[in-house]
């Protein structure tokens, strides 16, 4: 009886899994080549840049030469060399177009569909990844749905395209490999790192652990804080050994997310400080500049002392997916600038800590922050992405997309309502984890 039940269970949980991986896909599928934001031309430009001056791309990258280099928009490059030696790669299996034109002094970008699908594809491959690894770790199909099918995961990799969840991919690869093979671990979440920097802080309490389980050897830390750091001097040591005058560029491009300006447009900011601070200068013309230089300084003391804390927190085995997403949290709750994509990895680990933290309100806490996210994807006019830069758009879908978005006008004030609400739901999330420590009960 046992037995058939326990068949029943599993057949029954395996059906959902297809459920949950069949629909994840398809609507990924879906929107992958009817739609992209504003960053994949860019990354077009990126490759074409990188295909022209090899190893000295960076002495391009700053963007100051975006009109020689026929670039679409002034943007730098602003991460290591690993996403744009991808993009690279993708340009010689796909390679793409983009057109940049001026009509009545609008700027239009559009880039060809083959482009999108070269580079969505990466992104898609990675959702699907994500997914699979938070079943495995998990063996729960109801949090790798609320990665898989939540709308800010399939707009990010899927709609407007950015690669946060190629670098959360790699990150939980590093969990998975944690238990058993911990060089490896500290290889992928060096990678991780080395593909986006934002990624850094959720990486730690690997580094963390592994310094505890060497019980004080120096011999063991530095051997594994080498494998992370490998990564990086793998990857950028070419760009430095065949054109050693780009270093000052490189330098100068991965320390460009640190440099502060007021966060337009408001829709797209999401640490709600920031947005306020930008909304009041924007509309009263007061001076609020120092607001957001003050959070950067707020950014930078609690990150300290949330590295301090799950330090204390790792002694006493709480598990190490609950401060990945912890630490990861500080960084959307207090960094100055914060863009939708940064939420990935804010799901993704979220759905791992849920299957670790016991106490009803920090779950639920947990849960809420995983999902506020996916209401801003409702109020964004996101079929401007179906149009804005492609050759053909496709009119029905955005009919049909328009349907189900309130469409809300990109400086509303409800934006800063909802940013503000954000950044408190997480603020009082990282808080409930550092007081509570005792009445936790973390597996």
């Amino acid at each position: 009886m046992k037995e058939n039940m326990e068949k029943h269970r599993l057949k029954k949980q395996h059906l959902a899994v297809i459920i949950v991986f069949t629909i994840g896909t398809v609507i990924r599928l879906f929107f992958t080549p009817f739609s992209t934001g504003s960053d994949i031309p860019q990354f077009l430009n990126f490759a074409n840049t990188m295909a022209r001056h090899g190893f000295c791309f960076y002495m391009y990258a700053t963007g100051e030469q975006w009109v020689e280099e026929q670039w679409s928009y002034p943007w730098p490059y602003v991460y290591s060399p690993f996403w744009v030696t991808l993009l690279y790669i993708l340009k010689l299996i796909a390679n793409g177009t983009v057109k940049t034109s001026y009509t009545n002094s609008l700027h239009i970008v559009k880039v060809s569909t083959s482009w999108i699908i070269a580079v969505k594809s990466v992104l898609v491959i990675s959702d699907v990844i994500v997914a699979l690894i938070i079943y495995k770790l998990s063996q729960r199909i109801s949090y790798t749905a609320l990665y898989y099918l939540n709308p800010v995961t399939i707009y990010n990799s899927s709609i407007y395209g950015m690669f946060d969840n190629v670098a959360l991919m790699l990150l939980l690869i590093s969990l998975y490999y944690f238990r058993k093979r911990k060089q490896l671990s500290m290889m992928f979440s060096g990678l991780a790192v080395t593909l986006k920097q934002t990624i850094l802080l959720a990486s730690l309490p690997l580094l963390l652990k592994t310094w505890i389980l060497t019980k004080g050897s120096k011999t063991k830390l530095i051997k594994y804080a080498s494998l992370f750091l490998l990564p990086f001097v793998v990857i950028t040591g070419p760009f430095l050994l065949f054109c050693p005058e780009s270093w000052t560029n490189i330098v100068k491009c991965l320390t460009m997310p640190a440099t502060i300006y007021y966060t337009e447009p408001i829709c797209y900011s999401f640490n709600g400080v920031s947005s306020l601070a930008t909304y009041i200068h924007k509309v009263f013309g007061v001076e609020t500049m120092y607001v957001l230089k003050i959070l950067f300084m707020v950014f930078a003391a609690a990150s300290i002392v949330m590295l301090y804390r799950s330090a204390f927190l790792l002694k006493r085995n709480v598990e190490t997916w609950v401060l990945c997403y912890c630490l990861y949290l500080v960084f959307p709750t207090f960094y100055w600038r914060v863009n939708y994509q940064y939420f990935v990895p804010v799901v993704g680990l979220g759905c791992l800590a849920l299957g670790k933290v016991k106490v009803g309100i920090l779950r639920t806490l947990i849960l809420v922050t995983i999902i506020y996210p996916s209401l801003w994807f409702f109020m964004f006019p996101a079929t401007f992405w179906f149009h804005a830069h492609m050759f053909e758009p496709n009119i029905i879908l955005i009919r049909w997309l328009s349907k189900i978005s309130l469409n809300i006008y990109c400086d509303h004030i409800l934006y800063i309502i909802y940013s503000l609400g954000l950044t408190v739901i997480y603020f009082l999330t990282l808080v409930l984890i550092m007081v509570k420590t005792k009445e936790l009960k973390i597996a």
